[in-house]
């Protein structure tokens, strides 16, 4: 079959990687001009190395990761611990259960594990902007006029804005969405008593700020996570300090301090927990959406659930016997179930 990615972020590169290594002719349609990471931190917990390991690339990240072995929780209005919780370094093999890592860090060898496969083809400069179905074939549009035809297409990342405005997904379960803002700052330039092998996140009752060190420790990953965001969409849109601070008005004093130590800030909207069915239309699915549910001690911009989808993805081929219908309105079913809720709260911001 062949399988169209549009998108060549962590969640476009793991979908071919988990759907090329069945065989399938996957072609990975990116807009930007080169195929490559950002330096974004991520969190990555015992589910995140499992999901690696499944696509191949587990000790790979792992050699690039660094272990943390803390976790604690501020009170974000007051700024007093609430917790304080020691995380098992390593399994029994040596390997860690709880580490830090730069995004690129896990992109790069999802995209070394995509170069090692012949079923699958990289083609950056191609932005996706439409698409049609005809039959059982799906033509996806590009921004310079080229169009290309596959079996199914799936969009991942920024692609997802595809269906926007596409009235063909208008009944689309509306779901609130998270503004994530991040950055990531020189250790120096970091209070000190932040500058150990923890992992630390203040919370308030609809919003979270988390920091946490990265590979060699020269880095600190800062993210400040709001809650029920009505503004916007936000694709990786730089901001500056006051429209990250005025974002988060009713943060506590100690909280404020640690998002001032921050420059050069992104931002990026994301849904918040699940949408209910309806990631899939016909051919066309959309991955990697569920950023909203992660745990307490992963990443807030949702890695883990872009993993899940490209592994269910690909173990979803092999109950399918060879329908792409079937295919991918089974894994509609099963991926966009709705998540439970959880209480607003220092538990809300845990999520």
């Amino acid at each position: 079959m062949r399988i169209l990615v549009a998108g060549g972020g962590v969640s476009g590169l793991a979908t071919a990687v988990a759907l090329g290594a069945r065989g399938h002719h996957v072609l990975v349609l990116e807009q930007r001009p080169v195929l490559t990471g950002d330096g974004a931190g991520v969190r990555l917990a015992p589910p995140a190395f499992r999901l690696l390991d499944r696509l191949g690339v587990g000790d790979a990240v792992r050699e690039r990761s660094l272990v943390i072995d803390e976790f604690r929780v501020m009170d974000g209005a007051t700024g007093e611990p609430v917790s304080s919780m020691a995380l098992p370094a390593r399994h029994g093999d040596g390997r860690p259960t709880h580490a830090t890592a730069h995004r690129l860090d896990v992109y790069e060898p999802l995209l070394e594990a995509c170069w090692e496969l012949e079923s699958v083809q990289l083609l950056a400069d191609s932005r996706v902007v439409g698409y049609t179905e005809h039959g059982e074939s799906v033509v996806a549009t590009l921004a310079d006029g080229r169009s290309v035809t596959g079996d199914a297409l799936i969009l991942s990342g920024t692609a997802r804005s595809v269906v926007r405005r596409d009235p063909r997904w208008a009944d689309r379960t509306p779901r609130s969405r998270l503004a994530v803002y991040h950055t990531v700052l020189p250790m120096e330039l970091v209070a000190g008593r932040w500058q150990d092998g923890a992992a630390t996140s203040w919370v308030g009752a609809q919003w979270q700020v988390a920091h946490f060190p990265l590979p060699d420790s020269r880095y600190l990953s800062l993210s400040a996570t709001r809650h029920r965001y009505g503004g916007a969409d936000l694709d990786g849109t730089r901001v500056d300090l006051e429209q990250v601070l005025a974002a988060f008005p009713e943060i506590g004093y100690a909280a404020r301090n640690v998002l001032t130590m921050g420059r050069d800030w992104r931002a990026w909207t994301v849904p918040d927990r699940a949408a209910g069915a309806g990631r899939v239309r016909g051919r066309v699915a959309l991955v990697g959406e569920r950023a909203g549910a992660s745990g307490p001690l992963e990443d807030p911009g949702g890695l883990r659930h872009a993993l899940e989808d490209a592994v269910d993805l690909g173990t979803g081929w092999d109950a399918s016997a060879g329908d792409a219908l079937r295919w991918l309105a089974d894994f509609d079913a099963r991926r966009t179930a709705p998540a439970p809720e959880v209480p607003t709260g220092c538990g809300g911001g845990l999520r």
